[in-house]
């Protein structure tokens, strides 16, 4: 954060760590948690493995998602050789108009190259390596004037626990501990959440660090409400995705944890790591539902304002920070 005087007091300014630099965090706005801006083609990464790499495309449905009134998006492909581009990133941002945050941390093996280094690299290694992507600059950014900085930490849980790899775990626990960020966790339909908080407050990591994912994948009123319990942040995303019938499920959900006073606890996103999702790629949804269909459906929910934005970019901007 920044300090600034104002006559004889000493104001706080808090910040968000963005692409293009330091942002002050009641600038956000409409905020999508989890989404992914760029996927590259990875040689060597398990076949079916999700990319996207449309520069025209994905910079157009930026600018209809900035004109729908969104303003930032959390980008969660968290690593270079998993397809992340922090120097496109910056340049959406910069056309677009959108805020965008980038992460480091680790992905699920598929996206990487069978010779990726990061899965055999030892705890140490990989924690300096996510702590400099976040105090120096991504690795792909680094010969930049001003590189990008990561301002969360992205990490993916399997199914079961014991199945993630044990040394990024204990580097993304270290990472967090140092600077501060928050870890965002993929979870698989929101398995081993309770896991993962045991395993995370066991390395000394605060609750209220962690943001699951996924998590109305399982919807599952008594165990959410544990969750929030313990301090996390739980993130929804399947607004869009019949196959976890929204409707039935999803929207049943919101009005349960809103109804029962957790609308602080609760961040939405559209996970668009799909490019069939995307209006201007795959002539899915798109980017514009989150600050449109999405929000307009809450408020006629009889959803309060100060709740919507809560929901919608406050809850886990507040979590970003430090």
């Amino acid at each position: 954060f920044l300090i600034m005087t104002e006559g004889n007091k000493t104001l706080k300014v808090l910040e968000i760590e963005t692409v293009t630099g330091a942002v002050q965090a009641d600038q956000m706005g409409i905020t999508d948690a989890h989404n992914h801006v760029w996927i590259s083609k990875i040689s060597g990464a398990s076949a079916g493995v999700p990319y996207f790499d449309d520069e025209q495309s994905i910079l157009a449905e930026l600018k209809d998602y900035r004109k729908a009134g969104g303003n930032s998006i959390l980008d969660c492909q968290p690593g270079k050789d998993c397809g992340r581009d922090g120097i496109r990133l910056l340049n959406f941002s910069k056309q677009s108009g959108v805020k965008i945050v980038a992460s480091t941390g680790f992905h699920r093996r598929q996206y990487y190259a069978t010779d990726e280094w990061l899965f055999s690299a030892d705890e140490q290694t990989a924690s300096d390596f996510f702590i400099s992507e976040i105090e120096h600059g991504l690795e792909e950014t680094c010969f930049l004037p001003n590189p990008v900085k990561a301002g969360f930490i992205k990490i993916a849980c399997e199914e079961n626990l014991k199945d993630t790899p044990e040394h990024l775990l204990v580097a993304a626990a270290e990472t967090c501990r140092k600077t501060g960020k928050a870890i965002e966790v993929h979870t698989e339909k929101g398995n081993a959440a309770v896991e993962i908080i045991d395993y995370f407050i066991k390395h000394k990591v605060n609750a209220n660090r962690l943001i699951l994912c996924h998590m109305d994948k399982r919807p599952d009123f008594s165990l959410h409400r544990e969750l929030i319990q313990a301090g996390a942040l739980l993130e929804y995303d399947t607004f869009f995705r019949q196959k976890y019938e929204p409707e039935k499920y999803l929207w049943r959900l919101i009005e349960q944890m809103v109804s029962a006073g957790f609308s602080n606890n609760l961040a939405f996103a559209t996970d668009m790591a799909d490019p069939l999702m995307w209006k201007r790629i795959g002539n899915g949804p798109g980017l514009v539902i989150f600050p449109t269909i999405i929000k307009q459906r809450l408020l006629s929910m009889d959803v309060s304002h100060l709740e919507v934005d809560r929901l919608l970019g406050s809850n886990v901007i507040n979590r970003l920070l430090n």
